[in-house]
């Protein structure tokens, strides 16, 4: 629903389901000589509800350890344990649905200024606010953290002043205090501090060199949003608007292992009954940086284009990108030290009683450069084409959204840039080729233009082609045949040119077979190019040296950065025939064949053992663009019917 008012455009943008923009905008335009000024105004009230529960209809676990022989391995059954009514553990969610507001206000100016017939001048800035997302009756909670080291640490945990009346149970209060952490009220809503300094300029000229030859270049500073990244970050999770109850079994002995004392006749009537808030252990608290950053991106590109000949044209630019302040979950409560894989790291943490959870930061950093070649012809003698090639790297130490690219997780003990590598979609090269091609037959063309049945059948047919030609993504190698550190996972190190085939296994790893070739499906590496870091379990058990603190020693047992290996790339020619055919009036009915793959050329997905064993670098599959898309070659026949 919208409207156009005399100061400008107000509407209602419904999105998915549970989002709602409100917005009003307005642009104004002056030209004055050789200037064009513009200005504007864009204001968002945006409203979105959020509903995710860990375990809201209940969890129950059955693990076989009640019908297994104590210490006999392959004993015990799930189903059995089931039957028997033995649960190992259960855990049941509060429900909530969460009302999550923010305003976005923004403006802009900008002036393009024709200096002369050859120079054209734009310069500008525009204002941006973004505010922090807020739960509309203060239904959220923020975890301030100070960590420090082991039991040692201290924080704030902020509730907003309009939920005072909140109940909190004397279990989450007590270790609150036991753990150092205070609890406060805020009259700040929003439980961040929203940055209002956001002006972005924006500076960009054209210079025509000669008369077919044009330099452009442009530098822009353009900022981000503070989003929602969704899941257990959303500060709405938080204790006691959100919590999850557990009930564990009781440590097994040699005697016998006792069940939780729930079972399916009772369920959670009990604790239900007691009070749900009386049952949370090791709860995980989510956090915001009270002063986070809003995003921003330094952006720069500069170009020449070439006219070619009246209806083909080339260009090369080099185009960058640095990116500040980016959003990356770290681990405030990770373990603050490291320790043999046979122990618990729960008494590690700056907060012994609570769990793992999330403290979203703007700490991140991102840092893209590429040259970017592009020929272009257009439509003439019934074709066109356009080719284009880009050679880039991209660099962050931002993990991706949805994947397991996290780096170092533990930035208790090591700092984020230590996980500054290879951007997880770095993609070196790339060439394509998209071209059309009219068949000359039928009418207005070169063959068979008199009409008739013949050029109803044989004519107005066309074609389309797409080339794509690029290297692989990176990946990262892990290393085999040892155990990584306590709460941590490792990283094996790069001592030699992973696609050189022979040599001899490092020190570090001697047992292991060096690859006779490489970049095939059995070895797509040499696991030889690789070191082991050091072994989590030589660090002792007990006693001294059992907690490594120290930087330099915590490296050496986490390994190397990310993203070491670049995996295969793809090379691939789908094809399109073509034709609409008239049937009354406006209606059409187009036909068209599309051939994928052309060439049956395999693709190779990254390696599925990709660590520093014998093994390593084995190809099991190919990559997979969608679902239900095969590698290999194959057809599809379509029609629409257009009217």
């Amino acid at each position: 629903v919208s409207g156009v008012t005399p100061f400008g455009t107000v509407g209602y943008l419904p999105t998915k389901e549970g989002e709602n923009v409100y917005q009003f905008l307005d642009n104004f335009t002056h030209i004055m000589g050789r200037h064009s000024l513009k200005m504007g105004v864009n204001f968002q009230s945006i409203r979105f509800r959020t509903l995710q529960v860990a375990s809201a209809l209940g969890l129950y676990t059955y693990n076989g350890l009640y019908t297994s022989n104590l210490g006999a391995a392959n004993t015990g059954f799930g189903v059995a344990d089931f039957l028997a009514n033995q649960m190992n553990s259960a855990a049941v969610s509060t429900l909530s649905q969460f009302n999550d507001v923010r305003w976005y206000r923004n403006a802009y100016f900008q002036d393009d200024w024709r200096i002369t017939q050859k120079f054209t001048l734009n310069f500008g800035v525009r204002y941006e606010y973004v505010e922090p997302i807020r739960e509309n009756t203060g239904r959220q909670a923020n975890f301030i953290p100070s960590p420090t080291g082991p039991g040692t640490g201290t924080g704030i945990y902020v509730i907003p002043a309009q939920q005072r009346a909140a109940t909190l149970s004397s279990t989450f209060t007590n270790l609150l205090t036991k753990d150092n952490i205070a609890l406060q009220y805020s009259n700040n809503l929003n439980l961040i501090n929203a940055q209002k300094g956001n002006f972005a300029p924006r500076v960009g000229l054209s210079y025509a060199i000669a008369s077919k030859t044009v330099l452009r270049a442009g530098f822009g500073m353009f900022y981000g949003g503070l989003e929602n990244r969704g899941g257990a970050t959303n500060l709405g999770n938080n204790y006691p608007f959100q919590f999850t109850s557990s009930f564990p079994a009781s440590s097994c002995k040699t005697s016998g292992c006792v069940s939780n004392g729930i079972t399916l006749e009772t369920g959670f009537s009990t604790a239900i009954a007691a009070g749900l808030q009386n049952y949370i252990s090791a709860a995980t608290l989510q956090s915001y940086d009270v002063n986070l950053k809003t995003p921003y991106a330094l952006e720069q590109n500069l170009s020449i284009e070439r006219s070619v000949t009246n209806d083909m044209a080339a260009s090369v630019a080099y185009v960058s990108a640095l990116s500040h302040h980016l959003q990356v979950p770290l681990h405030p409560n990770a373990a603050a030290a490291i320790t043999n894989n046979s122990n618990s790291i729960q008494t590690l943490r700056p907060f012994p009683d609570f769990g793992d959870g999330q403290w979203t930061s703007s700490a991140a950093d991102s840092n893209y450069n590429s040259l970017q070649a592009k020929i272009e012809k257009r439509m003439n003698h019934g074709y066109n084409y356009l080719v284009t090639y880009t050679w880039a790297h991209s660099l962050d130490d931002a993990p991706t959204a949805l994947t397991s690219d996290t780096g170092y997780p533990n930035t208790v003990l090591v700092p984020i840039k230590y996980s500054y590598s290879n951007s997880v979609f770095d993609m070196r090269q790339r060439l394509t080729l998209n071209g059309y091609y009219e068949l000359p037959f039928g009418r207005s063309r070169r063959w068979l233009n008199k009409g008739g049945m013949l050029d109803y059948l044989a004519g107005g047919w066309a074609s389309s082609l797409t080339f794509i030609a690029q290297t692989g993504q990176p990946f990262t190698v892990k290393p085999a045949n040892i155990s990584a550190p306590g709460g941590l996972s490792n990283i094996a190190i790069p001592v030699g040119d992973p696609f050189k085939a022979g040599g001899s296994p490092d020190v570090s790893n001697p047992t292991i077979t060096c690859a006779t070739q490489t970049r095939t499906k059995q070895h797509w590496y040499n696991p030889c190019a690789f070191a082991n870091p050091l072994n989590g379990a030589s660090i002792p058990l007990t006693g001294t040296g059992s907690q490594i603190t120290s930087l330099p020693q915590i490296l050496s047992y986490l390994g190397g950065r990310r993203n070491n290996v670049y995996g295969p790339g793809l090379t691939r020619v789908n094809m399109t025939l073509f034709k609409d055919f008239s049937v009354f009036r406006e209606h059409r009915l187009q036909v068209r064949a599309d051939v994928f793959n052309v060439l049956n050329t395999p693709s190779f997905n990254a390696p599925s053992t990709a660590d520093t064993s014998s093994n390593g670098g084995l190809v099991s599959a190919p990559q997979t663009l969608q679902n239900l898309t095969p590698d290999a070659r194959f057809f599809q026949l379509s029609g629409k019917y257009i009217f």
